[in-house]
């Protein structure tokens, strides 16, 4: 009679590869990942907008016009002028700036993006371990079960033991077929979820991060708050750029021509029409708009750093809670080999029954999963700290 046997590697080795060890050889980085997710995303910007006139605030325009008289020795006169709004000094001043700012808007922009599309990488990714060590799991408890279902029915044909503890055996062995079938359909829709977001068939083979976890946000350097703080930027210059103090000057070219009986004269000349800055007039509906957009702008500002505050203290917390339980399961796994060795040497002598072997043997594979996924979740964590520090791949 062949005995069913489960030889195991120490302290977990079998169960913790899995945290190194992708579902598919040649699997690429998490960096990788990302740039795939980026590339599928597409870029911010299409096309590239034609320069800005450094000299001009508006589109040139044309005027002309003729005037004919009714009476016999009078003049008939014709005009045509070229009107070009010119930027004053403060215009172009608030140009420059609002061209150096969008360079610094793009560049937020990016780095949000990357940020953001890491956020999204790491989840998908740590999902997809957390998925396979289930599976993992499922498939130890079956195997245990199947081989135990085999030796108990012909333990049960033979009369050695009741009836009852191999149908009792054999109703476990269909909930373990159960959770490995429901197992595999998760692992494969999380399979699904990555290769949508990133276009790799493979996960990465290590989902560690080179850096530490941070101790603490850096945030003025969070991405989520530079872009705020970039777009508040270019927001204030264009609110400035309506104020009546930026109006722009109009210089007009102008072409004339009298014609009457006795003469006909050509003129030219030039007409500029300059706005009285000094006067330092404010329109009220420009001051209402820079008023309500800071307040929006410090809104926006502290609800955002409330909410990347709150999922700081939330992981850091969590942290905590993960280190306690590997602790107290890295214990419990011990005891588990030693309770696993004893249940093996009863066994031997039969002086333990079938369904108490059965049952402690699952609650070391139970105690051996856990501590397994526990370190899987220490791994998503410490990415969701970098996440809600800022920190892309």
């Amino acid at each position: 009679m062949t005995r069913h046997r489960l030889h195991r590697p120490p302290r977990l080795c079998l169960w913790l590869a899995l945290l190194t060890v992708g579902p598919t050889a040649g699997a690429a980085t998490l960096e990788d990942a990302l740039t795939g997710a980026l590339e599928r995303a597409g870029p911010l910007e299409e096309t590239e907008l034609p320069a800005a006139s450094s000299w001009l605030s508006g589109v040139p325009t044309l005027s002309a016009s003729y005037v004919d008289s009714q009476e016999p020795l009078g003049t008939d006169e014709a005009e045509v002028s070229l009107n070009l709004p010119i930027k004053s000094a403060a215009r172009r001043r608030l140009d420059g700036e609002l061209e150096a700012q969008a360079s610094d808007s793009a560049a937020a922009a990016a780095a949000y993006r990357r940020w953001l599309y890491a956020g999204q990488v790491r989840e998908a990714a740590w999902t997809h371990r957390l998925a396979a060590l289930d599976l993992a799991a499922a498939r130890e408890r079956h195997s245990l079960l199947a081989g135990l279902n085999e030796r108990l029915g012909r333990l049960a044909d033979s009369g050695a033991i009741p009836r009852y503890t191999a149908l009792i055996t054999a109703r476990s062995l269909i909930d373990a077929e159960l959770a490995v079938d429901e197992a595999e359909r998760a692992l494969a829709r999380e399979a699904t979820l990555f290769q949508s977001l990133t276009g790799l068939s493979s996960l990465p083979a290590d989902l560690a991060e080179a850096s530490p976890p941070p101790t603490a946000p850096d945030w003025q350097r969070h991405p989520a708050l530079r872009r705020l703080e970039a777009a508040r930027a270019q927001e204030a210059t264009q609110l400035a750029l309506s104020a009546p103090a930026t109006a722009s000057w109009n210089l007009s070219l102008i072409a004339r021509e009298f014609e009457g009986p006795q003469l006909t004269e050509d003129q030219y000349g030039l007409a500029i029409e300059m706005p009285l800055n000094f006067l330092g007039t404010q329109s009220s509906s420009n001051r209402s708009q820079q008023s309500a957009a800071r307040r929006d702008y410090l809104i926006a500002r502290d609800q955002l750093w409330l909410s990347l505050r709150r999922q700081w203290d939330t992981l850091r917390a969590e942290a905590a809670h993960l280190e306690r339980r590997r602790a107290l399961l890295g214990e419990a796994a011990v005891l588990a080999d030693r309770i696993e060795a004893q249940v093996t040497a009863l066994e031997a002598s039969n002086e333990i029954e079938a369904e108490l072997r059965l049952q402690r043997l699952l609650d070391v594979l139970d105690t051996r999963a856990a501590l397994a996924r526990t370190e899987a979740l220490i791994g998503r964590n410490a990415a969701g700290l970098r996440q809600a520090a800022g920190r892309p791949l």
